[in-house]
């Protein structure tokens, strides 16, 4: 999924430029423009809900490890360490998806905001 956010951001781009460049009057080019808003649109929300998912799944794995780190504390087992580095392991892919993900569905915001503008001019 990061890798259609990725081709649909830089589909926008390269269409929000050749649109300034060119286009920008044509009622072809129009029409191009309000397919892509839809399509984008239509995107940003299967983006949306799987942030929302990631988030969730991010929470709870920072959640678990802190609990695993609070028993080792307490028992100091070297099995509960283990543990402790294997949610670590999950966990820190975890964050840099996460926070890719976010970022690229902030700059659709942004790029949603540009195609709507030129639609209304």
């Amino acid at each position: 999924m990061a890798k259609k956010l990725k081709q649909l951001i830089l589909r926008v781009e390269k269409f929000l430029s050749d649109y300034d460049a060119q286009a920008g009057g044509k009622e072809n080019a129009r029409q191009d423009l309000i397919g892509l808003l839809s399509y984008t649109e239509r995107w940003l929300l299967y983006f949306q809900h799987e942030r929302l998912i990631h988030l969730i799944v991010t929470v709870l794995f920072a959640l678990a490890a802190l609990i695993v780190f609070g028993v080792f504390v307490v028992v100091q087992s070297l099995y509960i360490l283990i543990l402790e580095g294997l949610i670590l392991v999950l966990l820190v892919p975890y964050i840099f998806h996460y926070f890719n993900l976010e970022n690229g569905v902030q700059r659709l915001y942004d790029l949603v905001d540009e195609l709507i503008k030129r639609k209304e001019q």
